[in-house]
């Protein structure tokens, strides 16, 4: 059996500038955990706002990504074996 899957990803990336050098950091959340549009950019924007000490610079970013895919069964009876 073939079936259609979908979900949606979304990427956090940031990075912490200050004057002594530059940290590197990310996560992904998907729609699978409950998460939309209005709370990944709620995240970002909250993470955006919080008061950084002076001289630090810590930009998050969000992209978004619609992830579609085909799921295929396999049948190991016929010969020679397929996906179904």
């Amino acid at each position: 059996m073939t079936y259609i899957d979908a979900y949606t990803e979304y990427q956090f990336n940031f990075a912490i500038n200050s004057d002594t050098g530059e940290n590197d950091g990310g996560f992904i959340l998907t729609s699978l955990a409950g998460v939309t549009d209005a709370i990944a950019l709620g995240i970002a924007k909250a993470f955006n706002s919080q008061p950084w000490p002076t001289g630090v610079t810590n930009p998050m970013t969000v992209t978004k990504q619609d992830k579609n895919f085909t799921v295929y069964t396999t049948d190991l009876v016929a010969v020679p074996p397929s996906f179904t």
